[in-house]
């Protein structure tokens, strides 16, 4: 099983930067907790059990202007005191060269830093296609497994690769069936909430280059969501924000990390993060543009 102990995680400390990767592995079912009745909003002034952020796209190429966002940003988040980061992927533009790659992560990695202001930030990170430039040595060591799960609080998280070899824009095979496993073990979690790279259901550019290209695989997955109680999924490969609803499963796309963005304002392109805010039975979303 490739579940995260939160209490028991052991963590990759990216050089000189203190950002968190959650690698470590446990054996440990989350706890029994009460049926939860499903909501996407919570009061206004309700305090959060648990806070945690989401940000995808920051696709870097080592842009001056392009690395700002990403840092300014990061320095947002530090500041909502989230409890863990998620990432949808695409840290990096990529390159055939080896070495550009790796100098264009280590300018992410620098940018991300001003998220560990005010403590270290564990970040549970999808990989990107053009994160798939890296060496898998690379990809691992920075980022931990290309997918597992863990529990925080009472939710359940779950990260996917969208683009495991042989298998780009499917779950099949191996990640198929532990997907199946780990979510059957996790139905006594309040909220679930899945972490990956290619949406199900794209908006612009990418449609019918995303996970729709397999319709077949991507609507058994879409039904494995709805009978496994799904909250919410959150995914990038779209620089833009977009939010849908289906079978009572949310589908968030949320790629404006710092890629070029693929519409104008009024379409979702803009530059943002989310904020979650988990409380009690109810759970909310908030988009947080950047200024």
């Amino acid at each position: 099983m490739r579940r995260l102990n939160w209490l028991g995680v052991w963590a990759v400390v990216l050089a000189s930067m203190g950002l968190l990767a959650l690698v470590r592995l446990a054996q440990t079912a989350p706890p029994e907790l009460p049926e939860p009745t499903v909501s996407q909003s919570a009061p206004a002034d309700a305090p959060g059990e648990l806070v945690f952020c989401v940000i995808g796209d920051m696709q870097q190429g080592g842009e001056p202007k392009r690395l700002q966002i990403v840092s300014r940003l990061a320095a947002a988040m530090a500041e909502e005191r989230p409890q863990v980061v998620l990432a949808c992927g695409d840290y990096i533009d990529g390159s055939s060269d080896p070495a550009t790659s790796r100098r264009q992560l280590a300018q992410v990695l620098q940018a991300l830093s001003p998220l560990q202001r005010h403590g270290e930030v564990p970040l549970a990170a999808a990989l990107g296609n053009h994160d798939r430039a890296l060496p898998s040595s690379v990809l691992r060591a920075t980022f931990g497994p290309p997918y597992y799960s863990f529990n925080l609080g009472q939710c359940h998280f779950v990260v996917l690769d969208t683009q495991q070899p042989g298998q780009y824009g499917r779950i099949e095979g191996e990640q198929w069936a532990w997907l199946i496993d780990d979510l059957q073990q996790a139905q006594a979690a309040r909220f679930i909430f899945v972490v990956m790279h290619q949406p199900l259901f794209p908006v612009s550019v990418h449609r019918g280059s995303s996970l729709d290209k397999y319709p077949r695989f991507r609507d058994r997955l879409h039904e494995l969501f709805v009978r496994m109680r799904v909250a919410c999924v959150f995914h990038g490969h779209e620089h833009l924000y977009n939010r849908q609803e289906r079978d009572g499963v949310t589908y968030v796309i949320t790629g404006g990390g710092g890629a070029p963005l693929y519409a104008d304002e009024l379409r979702g392109g803009f530059y943002h993060y989310l904020r979650v805010d988990v409380t009690g039975a109810e759970y909310r979303v908030t988009v947080k543009r950047l200024n």
